[in-house]
């Protein structure tokens, strides 16, 4: 069993599992949620993905501060997403799925012009402070 545990603080952080790449058979993973409402994901592997290809300056600030918020959803960095594509993608199109715990909506995207933001689903829940969220991904079924 393989633990990780992600301590933020702020309004919007990122926190990347590089280290273990799933390519098939169902995995589950549980998230306590500790403070806030955060959204809780799924990316594709984008082993070459430059860190520092993320940082940009900050619109409008001084030009010697950095803005280190990071989504997968930025429209200025998908064709570096779809850059990192490999094989091991598959012929799916989804490449970023994530639950948002506020109000339990969906959001997904395939990087190249189709994305579902703030879905209804059947059975959708929010969640608050204390909860703990549970993921199943089926990577058999697609």
């Amino acid at each position: 069993e393989r633990k990780t545990s992600v301590r933020t603080g702020g309004s919007i952080n990122t926190a990347v599992a590089s280290n273990y790449v799933m390519e098939s058979g169902i995995h589950y993973a549980e998230f306590q949620i500790t403070e806030g409402n955060p959204f809780i994901g799924i990316v594709r592997p984008i082993p070459n993905l430059d860190p520092d290809s993320i940082v940009r300056p900050m619109p409008n600030l001084d030009p010697n501060r950095y803005d280190e918020h990071f989504s997968f959803y930025d429209h200025s960095m998908l064709d570096n997403f779809l850059a990192a594509r490999t094989g091991e993608w598959g012929t799916g199109n989804v490449h970023v799925c994530e639950y948002y715990c506020n109000h339990g909506n969906m959001f997904w995207t395939n990087w190249d012009g189709e994305e579902q933001l703030g879905v209804d689903w059947e059975g959708m829940e929010g969640c608050e402070t204390g909860d703990c969220v549970g993921m199943l991904l089926n990577l058999d079924e697609g």
